[in-house]
C-alpha cells in the first residue's frame, strides 16, 4: 500500500504560531506541562500550539508509560494538538515523501512509539551504529527528517516559533539550533528563558506530577552509555526491560560482525557491560534471537584512503551479501571460504584474507544475522586496485 506524503494530517487546522518538538523526555515534557499548568509561563493561547513528535522506535516502556499516563490526559483536557509521525523509509523529502502521520489529535489516547521505519532498521541495513560526537546524524535522520516536512506543512508558510526543550546547561545545543532559523522559523528555548536546569525540571515534575519522567532515548543510544553514571542508569533500565537490552545487543552484534571495532561503548562493548552486570535474562533473549533469525554470509572489504596534504583520510567499504539461510547453513558456507579462520575476542568467527595492520586494506568473510545490504562506495574498486595491486573485480 502506497502512503501519500503526510497523509493523515488534519488539514482543517489553522497554522500554529508555536510549534514544540516533543521528544518524550524530561526536559520537553516539563516545558509542555508547565505551559498547561501555569498560564503565566506562556505568552500564547494553547489553541495556537502544536506539538510534533517523531517516533524513532526502541523507546523504553517506562518512558512510554509515564507520558501516556501523565501527559496525554493533560493534552486532552486542554485540547492541545499532538502530531505523531515516523519515517516509512530511510530517506525522506522536503515534500514529505517517506513520512507517515501516525496520529494528529487534540485528544490523544496513546503513543505510537513503535514507529514504522525505525532507527534500528537504518542501523541494521547499513551494518553500523550511532556515532558519538559530530552532528548526531542518528537524530537528524530519525527525527529531523521526519519533523521538518510536517512542520512546513502545518505552518502553511507563516512565521512560527519553534520551541525546543534545551535546558539552561545546554547553551551549545541551542546555539547550534539557531543556525537553522529562517525568515519563518525562530528557535525558542523556554527552559533557558526560565533558567531551568535538568535538576529544576526533575523537581518540577515531582511537584506537579508526583513522579519523575524517565530519560527518553533509544535502547542502544551510545550517548546514554558514554559515562559511568549513564551506564549505571542503562543497566537499571535493562534490568526492568530485558527485551530492550536484547535488541541493543543484537544491533551491536550485527555491526561488530562486519567491523570488529564497532561497539556501543568506547573501549569496551555493550556485550561486556551486560555480562558484567549479570543480566542473564537479556542475554538469553539475545541468544534466542541469534538462533532463530535468518543469517547471511558476507564478504567485507575496506580500504583506507590517505587524506590530501597529510589531512585525515577516509575508510571506504564494500559489503556483499553472498548467501542467506539458517545460522547453521551460513556457518557451513563460511567454513568453505578462503582465508585464515579466526575467532575474535568478541567470539565471532571470521575468515581473514587481508588485515589492515599489515597495510591499508581489510578483506574478510563472516556469517551474521541478515539485514545489512550489499553496498560499496563509488570509486571503491579503483581504490582497492591501487591499494592491493589486484585487478578489478
Amino acid at each position: 500500500m502506497r502512503i501519500a506524503p503526510l497523509d493523515g494530517l488534519n488539514e482543517t487546522e489553522h497554522a500554529p504560531s508555536v510549534v514544540a518538538s516533543y521528544g518524550l523526555g524530561l526536559d520537553s515534557t516539563v516545558m509542555i506541562a508547565r505551559w498547561l499548568a501555569d498560564p503565566s509561563s506562556r505568552d500564547f493561547e494553547l489553541s495556537e500550539l502544536a506539538l510534533v513528535c517523531a517516533m524513532t522506535g526502541h523507546e523504553s516502556q517506562a518512558t512510554i508509560s509515564a507520558v501516556t499516563r501523565l501527559i496525554l490526559p493533560m493534552l486532552t483536557a486542554h485540547s492541545v494538538r499532538l502530531i505523531q509521525v515516523a519515517r516509512s523509509q530511510r530517506r525522506t523529502t522536503r515534500a514529505g515523501a517517506g513520512v507517515v502521520v501516525l496520529d494528529d489529535s487534540r485528544s490523544p489516547s496513546r503513543l505510537y512509539a513503535d514507529g514504522v521505519y525505525t532507527l534500528g532498521h537504518e542501523m541494521i541495513s547499513a551494518a553500523t551504529l550511532p556515532q558519538l560526537g559530530g552532528k548526531r546524524l542518528c537524530s537528524v535522520h530519525a527525527k529531523g527528517d521526519a519533523l521538518d516536512p510536517v512542520i512546513a506543512r502545518i505552518t502553511k508558510g507563516r512565521p512560527y516559533r519553534h520551541a525546543v526543550g534545551f535546558e539552561a546547561d545546554e547553551r551549545s545545543r541551542s546555539d547550534k539550533d539557531r543556525l537553522h532559523d529562517t525568515a519563518l522559523r525562530t528557535g525558542w528555548y523556554p527552559l533557558q528563558d526560565w533558567g531551568w536546569t535538568r535538576r529544576d525540571c526533575s523537581q518540577y515534575a515531582m511537584e506537579l506530577l508526583a513522579e519523575d519522567i524517565p530519560k527518553s532515548c533509544c535502547g542502544f543510544c551510545p550517548f546514554a552509555m558514554s559515562s559511568a553514571a549513564g551506564r549505571d542508569q542503562v543497566i537499571a533500565r535493562y534490568r526492568r526491560e530485558p527485551l530492550l537490552a536484547a535488541d541493543a545487543l543484537f544491533l551491536e552484534y550485527v555491526a561488530r560482525s562486519i567491523n570488529p571495532s564497532q561497539t556501543l561503548i568506547v573501549g569496551s562493548s555493550l556485550a561486556d557491560l551486560i555480562t558484567g552486570a549479570g543480566l542473564q535474562e537479556a542475554d538469553a533473549l539475545f541468544q534466542t534471537r541469534l538462533d532463530t533469525c535468518e543469517w547471511s554470509l558476507y564478504e567485507v572489504r575496506r580500504v583506507v584512503r590517505p587524506g590530501k596534504d597529510g589531512g585525515r583520510g577516509i575508510t571506504a567499504r564494500s559489503l556483499r551479501v553472498m548467501a542467506t539461510g539458517t545460522r547453521g547453513n551460513m556457518a557451513e558456507q563460511l567454513a568453505a571460504q578462503p582465508g585464515q579462520r579466526v575467532r575474535g575476542p568478541d567470539g565471532i568467527v571470521r575468515h581473514i584474507l587481508r588485515d589492515r595492520s599489515a597495510g591499508r586494506t581489510d578483506h574478510l568473510f563472516v556469517a551474521a544475522p541478515s539485514g545489512p545490504q550489499s553496498k560499496q562506495r563509488s570509486g571503491f574498486e579503483q581504490w582497492w586496485q591501487e591499494a592491493t595491486g589486484e585487478g578489478l573485480f
